[in-house]
């Protein structure tokens, strides 16, 4: 998958998908026991193409790099690249990339009593309540996460 830089701030570099760059994978037919092994398929049933895979929306995804540890229980690290689509509506739970008061962040939304808070998954960050004084902005909603297994 390559990506192509959009941006850098403080919080996160931005990137958008180049489809002409993105190669099928093989992807083997039936799945991996991720407990008790058993024996691999020994034929490729079909290519996987990441994009159409990943990509939902082709006009409002684009990608963030994660920076800091405020989001490590909800499996995303540091460095990690972040597939965020802006056309999708954010739903109590949903993990959003957010700007307050121009400052980027991504953390869950928690609506309770009709107060907006969002949620680091780190018990080491505190919650941030929305109040209307923010300027806040929900840029779009998480809904992939691609990071190295090693």
């Amino acid at each position: 998958m390559k990506l192509k830089h959009l941006k850098h701030t403080e919080e996160f570099d931005f990137y958008s998908l180049d489809k002409s760059a993105l190669e099928k994978i093989p992807l083997f037919e039936g799945s991996v026991q991720a407990g008790f092994p058993s024996p691999a398929e020994d034929y490729i049933d079909m290519d996987l193409d990441l994009h159409d895979h990943l990509v939902q929306n082709p006009s409002s995804t684009f990608c963030v790099k994660a920076i800091g540890e405020s989001m490590k229980d909800a499996g995303i690290q540091s460095g990690d690249v972040m597939i965020v689509d802006r056309s999708l509506e954010p739903r109590n739970r949903s993990i959003v990339l957010a700007v307050i008061d121009g400052e980027f962040t991504v953390k869950r939304v928690n609506v309770n009593d009709k107060e907006l808070y969002l949620m680091p998954e780190n018990d080491s960050f505190n919650p941030i309540k929305i109040t209307e004084e923010m300027d806040f902005q929900i840029w779009g909603v998480v809904t992939y996460i691609i990071h190295k297994a090693v």
